[in-house]
């Protein structure tokens, strides 16, 4: 019984490195980056709206899908949308690429009031992950997010809201590309549990390798 519970205990220290290890790597992470931002990667509203709650536009050859909370107006082009006339709140933008090619995202806006902005990315394995560290400013940007490299992520969906009385002045200068990000190098607590985990696989190991050895003898 007492190497069982030995047994026991050394397992759990392995499945514990490896949640750990699991829960270290962030595949979606949140980047202001610019440098990958070009007229490729802009998105272009496919007409003008007036007094829409949703609309289409292209990146490249890709159709993006937009839908919003409140009523908007757009340009055409590399447009910028903004509350229509017909309702003055604007407090909610979703925009959903047609195929998972992207990699990355980012926007840029104007608040009414000084509030909070959220961003929450879909990837294409069904993972959310929200971002609210959106710095707080009545204009802001640009802020995105970038898969990191490596792990197979693509954008699935993009939300971008706030919450009342907050309110939107506009969206613009929306991008979706290829950039992604280094892998982050894991904390001392990572490699920690790492280790703990590799030697409980050792000791399970030279136990095994005694057991056998006095049954031998």
């Amino acid at each position: 019984m007492k190497n069982l519970h030995k047994a026991m205990v050394v397992i759990s220290i392995s499945a514990a490195a490896m949640v750990s290890v699991s829960a270290a790597r962030a595949d979606i992470v949140s980047s202001t980056a610019s440098s990958w931002q070009t007229s490729s990667t802009s998105w272009n509203v496919d007409t003008n709206n007036d007094n829409v709650s949703s609309f289409t536009a292209h990146v490249g050859t890709e159709l993006i899908n937009i839908s919003t909370v409140g009523i908007v107006d757009t340009g055409s082009g590399n447009a910028t949308a903004t509350p229509g006339t017909k309702d003055t709140l604007f407090t909610s933008i979703t925009f959903d690429p047609t195929n998972n090619v992207f990699t990355s995202f980012s926007f840029q806006g104007q608040l009414a009031i000084l509030g909070d902005i959220f961003v929450e990315v879909n990837d294409n394995f069904g993972n959310t992950f929200t971002f609210t560290n959106v710095p707080k400013s009545s204009v802001f940007g640009p802020f995105g997010a970038a898969a990191v490299a490596g792990t197979g992520q693509y954008i699935d969906k993009v939300k971008v809201y706030t919450t009342l009385p907050e309110n939107f002045n506009s969206i613009k200068l929306v991008d979706f590309g290829n950039y992604t990000v280094a892998g982050a190098v894991p904390e001392p607590s990572t490699w920690a549990m790492m280790m703990l985990g590799f030697f409980g696989v050792g000791f399970l190991a030279y136990r095994r390798k005694n057991q056998g050895s006095v049954r031998l003898a």
